[in-house]
């Protein structure tokens, strides 16, 4: 059985969401502005499943209501 995915990392969402079309730096910057969520863990940065979720629902023109 496979394990549902909790969190993303900052280069995950941006093949998932923006198609490579931003960079990382500007992700970094997003989330230190608290535009994405996130947690960290050291120095590395994660972002919960659901934002993902729902930006994605949002660029299909849906809303997302969790799981």
């Amino acid at each position: 059985m496979e394990k549902e995915k909790l969190f993303y990392t900052l280069k995950e969402i941006r093949e998932e969401i923006y198609g490579q079309e931003i960079s990382i730096a500007t992700l970094q910057n997003m989330v230190h502005t608290g535009q994405i969520p996130s947690i960290r863990v050291m120095r590395r940065i994660f972002v919960p499943c659901w934002w993902v979720k729902q930006q994605i629902a949002l660029a299909k023109g849906n809303n997302y209501e969790g799981d």
